[in-house]
């Protein structure tokens, strides 16, 4: 009889960074809001397969109602590129141009 063989996940094989979140529940939330560090609640760091932060990722909403999406890198900026899928076509942001291809 043989063993089957786990299937990797696309965070095992270093295909998607894993996301982490920075407070996983309630409670961590509600303490980080005592502490006066209300701006990093929402914050996701994902990870690479070697366990190290590639981006900080939170959505915001600003005063005129639209939705902010904020990325951090902790990479090189010309490692990050960004593709928005919208109902239009979709559009990507080269690295280090800060602009859409």
């Amino acid at each position: 009889m043989t063993q089957s063989q786990p299937e990797l996940s696309p965070y095992d094989t270093g295909a998607r960074c894993e996301p982490k979140l920075w407070q996983p529940n309630s409670k961590a939330v509600a303490k980080v809001m005592r502490s006066g560090e209300a701006e990093d609640i929402g914050n996701v760091d994902f990870t690479n397969d070697e366990g190290s932060t590639v981006v900080t990722v939170h959505v915001s909403r600003s005063d005129d109602g639209l939705y902010t999406v904020h990325l951090i890198p902790a990479c090189d900026d010309d490692q990050i590129r960004v593709e928005f899928h919208g109902e239009k076509s979709p559009v990507m942001i080269e690295p280090g141009t800060g602009r859409p291809a």
